[in-house]
């Protein structure tokens, strides 16, 4: 059912952070859901967008803290490398926060981000995009339903030629996607992780990656990186009664009703039907900013709240940690 909360503007006073490539999606579908929205960005050339989208003069600046006393809350989308600085003024003054994601550059900084939203009683939503896509919200019930019967393993693809970005790697930008997803899934985050993350254009930062994650005994595989000629934003889950598999870019969801079956000394393999699951066509990431809206009206928990961007760069660094040692890394979630 399409949400009838679509096109309602919000009376939320808001501001917007960064317009960059992604923050401009933010803008445009901020126009669309707000009243009365601030936009900044530190370059002025970039303001330009603010102004396409009619946004008056005296609501667009260099200089986020012009603005934080006329506001609600604010949508920070700006590198990583300063989530936790711009954040911390913010809670300062007692603003909600939305931060694209990562969270911020380190499990440290997350950490610290936690707690400044904690002592201040602010909203903290972190932008992991996937837990509120409709086909992602689909596969969940139909995990917890038990359609598939018992899940046992599943793989991502998040990958495609691409320019790198500057403040962080493949793993920490793209592959991180999945990690939540997956964490969001199955309800808890793997256990261990083994991968192998290179750098193979010798900029600071990785551009290929590979990784085994394990959640109790389920294997999950995520590809990620910029120099594969072909685009693929995918994932399956695999049941032993069936599977799921999902192509973000096609939009769309299957159901394969198809299982193994032991037959005497043979494992027979059984094709079943597949089927198309319908799904909910709306913006993910409409779904996702009107989500915080909701939370700051109702101060509710976020979805995607601060906790999960931790335990989604904490997969990142257990990555890291892998790939340089060489082994498989068990990931330690107390404390």
């Amino acid at each position: 059912m399409q949400d009838t909360r679509q096109d309602r503007r919000e009376p939320a006073r808001l501001l917007l952070i960064g317009i960059g490539r992604w923050g401009r999606n933010h803008l445009k579908t901020l126009t669309r859901l707000v009243d009365d929205l601030y936009v900044v960005d530190a370059d002025p050339d970039q303001l330009k967008a603010g102004r396409e989208f009619s946004i008056p003069e005296d609501h667009l600046s260099t200089d986020y803290r012009h603005f934080l006393d006329r506001v609600d809350a604010v949508d920070i989308v700006t590198p990583a490398d300063n989530h936790l600085a711009i954040s911390r003024v913010c809670f300062e003054k007692k603003k909600d926060v939305f931060v694209e994601k990562p969270i911020a550059m380190t499990t440290v900084e997350a950490r610290e981000m936690i707690r400044q939203a904690e002592a201040g009683g602010a909203i903290l939503q972190v932008g992991h995009l996937y837990r509120y896509h409709p086909s992602c919200l689909a596969m969940k019930r139909i995990i917890r339903d038990g359609s598939l019967g018992t899940v046992q393993y599943a793989y991502g693809h998040f990958m495609g030629f691409k320019r790198p970005r500057t403040d962080v790697g493949v793993t920490q930008t793209d592959a991180i996607h999945f990690f939540d997803l997956f964490n969001f899934l199955f309800d808890e985050p793997p256990q261990s992780v083994t991968a192998g993350v290179k750098n193979y254009l010798n900029l600071p930062f990785d551009d290929t990656s590979i990784s085994v994650l394990d959640y109790r005994g389920k294997i999950v595989y995520i590809e990620a990186g910029y120099m594969p000629p072909e685009t693929r934003r995918d994932i399956a889950v695999v049941g032993d009664k069936a599977s799921l598999y999902c192509n973000f870019q096609k939009n769309t969801l299957l159901l394969c009703e198809n299982r193994h079956e032991r037959q005497g000394e043979k494992c027979v393999a059984l094709e079943g039907e597949a089927r198309d699951v319908p799904v909910v066509s709306e913006e993910p990431l409409a779904l996702e900013l009107k989500a915080f809206l909701d939370s700051i009206r109702d101060r509710s928990r976020p979805m995607a709240d601060g906790q999960a961007g931790y335990e989604a760069l904490k997969i990142v660094e257990a990555c890291y940690e892998s790939s340089k040692l060489g082994k498989k890394i068990d990931i330690n979630w107390v404390g």
